[in-house]
């Protein structure tokens, strides 16, 4: 400290003589120039007066302005200094060890966040792709189908309502999926609000499967129900509902002419088992696991030819851990697709 202090009063004192010898050399140079008036005692006086002034101005503004500011961050510096030993004294190795690799572990977690965010913007930028062109596939089909109409295909009474019936089935199509992608994002905001209660799954099976009995029909595939004359369980009935609807619309849409489709209701292990089995194409391994994502597709030519959002999984998916369901996927390729999920009873 008394080294720095040192230094700081020869700084000073080093400019305050820098200041003087100007002052001197000015008084100088004004003899030299009186050469007419010979007032060379009159300069060296003044010369050596404002030489004293200027030095002693010059050390007072020094120590204010910058000698006395230095001190000060000195002094600052130097406490933080000791303060930060002080703190670091109170700790064990081993308890430092254990800060340093508390440290460590925030880092990483800092990482993982930064990553998982970069996987949601992709995420996010590949379902806004899907969606738009989802949008787009049924909107020009309909418009092209209308534009044949208006070029002269009405005159064709056949060949109109083929085109009308197309038309329609994208319209539908369209239909379909919006009102799938509000459904799926008010599931996913929270917005969606679920009323838990006990309700006959049973009664809501046989209720679900009656509605595709004419699709199954279509389609040449036996659609069947296997459930109890009555079984409750606890859990929001619509939304069971709509994760039934879009179990039973796939297992008939991926069928094949003459296969089966069965809804089983039963018991197990105190709680209630749902279970959706077909005999369709089945779903390839590799498949498997991301069948309930958004928009995938496991055959996409074959996907489109049957109509579907390509959401009805992920909505199944999102609604059955609404309700801590746990739910798995059985299929084999050429052989066909079990979904099951338990419910609480």
């Amino acid at each position: 400290m008394k080294q720095r202090r040192s230094l700081h009063t020869r700084m000073i004192s080093a400019l305050a003589g820098s200041i003087a010898v100007v002052w001197l050399a000015s008084g100088a140079v004004a003899f030299w120039l009186d050469t007419v008036g010979h007032l060379w005692g009159v300069w060296l006086v003044l010369g050596a007066t404002l030489t004293i002034v200027a030095r002693a101005l010059a050390e007072r503004w020094l120590r204010a302005n910058v000698q006395r500011p230095l001190a000060e961050i000195e002094a600052v510096l130097s406490a933080l200094s000791l303060g930060l030993q002080r703190e670091l004294a109170r700790f064990s190795a081993a308890e430092l060890d254990d800060i340093a690799r508390a440290i460590e572990r925030v880092a990483d977690r800092i990482t993982t966040i930064e990553e998982s965010v970069e996987h949601l913007q992709k995420v996010r930028s590949q379902f806004l792709a899907n969606v738009s062109h989802e949008l787009r596939t049924p909107l020009f089909a309909m418009g092209g189908y209308l534009e044949t109409l208006l070029n002269g295909a009405l005159e064709d009474p056949t060949v109109a309502r083929t085109f009308l019936e197309k038309a329609h089935a994208n319209l539908e199509r369209l239909s379909t999926l919006l009102a799938d992608l509000i459904e799926i994002a008010r599931i996913e905001s929270g917005e969606m609000r679920m009323s838990f209660r006990y309700f006959d799954v049973a009664e809501l099976a046989r209720s679900v499967a009656h509605q595709f009995e004419q699709q199954a029909q279509q389609q040449s595939v036996r659609l069947e129900v296997v459930a109890p004359a009555e079984q409750l369980a606890y859990g929001d009935r619509d939304r069971i509902g709509q994760v039934l609807a879009n179990l039973l619309s796939n297992a008939i849409k991926y069928n094949v002419p003459g296969g089966s489709v069965t809804l089983t209701v039963e018991r197990e292990n105190g709680r209630v088992l749902l279970s959706v089995a077909d005999t369709g194409i089945g779903i390839a391994p590799e498949h498997q696991s991301r069948v309930f994502e958004r928009f995938y597709r496991t055959d996409t030519a074959r996907s489109r030819s049957v109509g579907g959002s390509g959401l009805g999984l992920a909505i199944v998916k999102h609604i059955l851990e609404a309700h801590n369901a746990p739910f798995e996927l059985h299929s084999e390729v050429g052989n066909g697709t079990t979904i099951r999920f338990w419910l609480k009873s």
